[in-house]
């Protein structure tokens, strides 16, 4: 199993737009969602999509670190 309570929890943080972008991107069995995927499904340029998955790994990092300590 990929996922375990830590990451659950951290993206259980997110908002469901950011954790649509996580999981398409790095939590798939199946081929993993381009920027360009993203940005078409979500009507945003792929540089935007970019900083969003960008902003997300940085809070889920925040999250994980917090339950590490």
């Amino acid at each position: 199993r990929l996922r375990g309570e830590g990451l659950e929890r951290a993206l259980d943080s997110l908002d469901p737009r950011s954790r649509r972008i996580i999981e398409a991107r790095w939590l798939t069995e199946k081929e993993a969602a381009t920027l360009h995927d993203l940005a078409g499904e979500f009507g945003v340029s792929a540089e935007r999509i970019r900083q969003i998955e960008a902003k997300a790994l940085g809070k889920m990092k925040g999250v994980i670190g917090r339950q590490a300590a």
